[in-house]
């Protein structure tokens, strides 16, 4: 049995990654959660760097990530910080109108 801070959505779905802000690769994200996701690449995951950019909608919404975990084409990745434009990186700027 897994003890894992949230359970994982399984799904199939591409995405990209950038890689050092010059290469932009393909990917299949197979599980999710609010911290992070798991990722197929199309090269071997030794190449991935330990931070890069990921994004669901050809970076119209950028996440960056941290590398946790690399086997063969496969990698595990966690969030940094909220994308742009989230309502994670636009709390502080909310206020109460009455």
């Amino acid at each position: 049995m897994e003890n894992r801070r949230l359970k994982r959505t399984r799904t199939y779905h591409p995405a990209k990654v950038l890689v050092q802000d010059e290469a932009v690769h393909h990917c299949t994200v197979h599980n999710l959660t609010g911290f992070g996701l798991c990722i197929e690449l199309t090269f071997e995951a030794d190449e991935l760097p330990d931070t890069f950019d990921f994004s669901f909608d050809n970076f119209k919404t950028v996440h960056v990530c941290k590398t946790i975990w690399r086997e063969d084409n496969v990698a595990g990745v966690t969030f940094e910080r909220p994308p742009q434009g989230s309502p994670g990186s636009r709390r502080a700027k909310l206020r109460v109108v009455k």
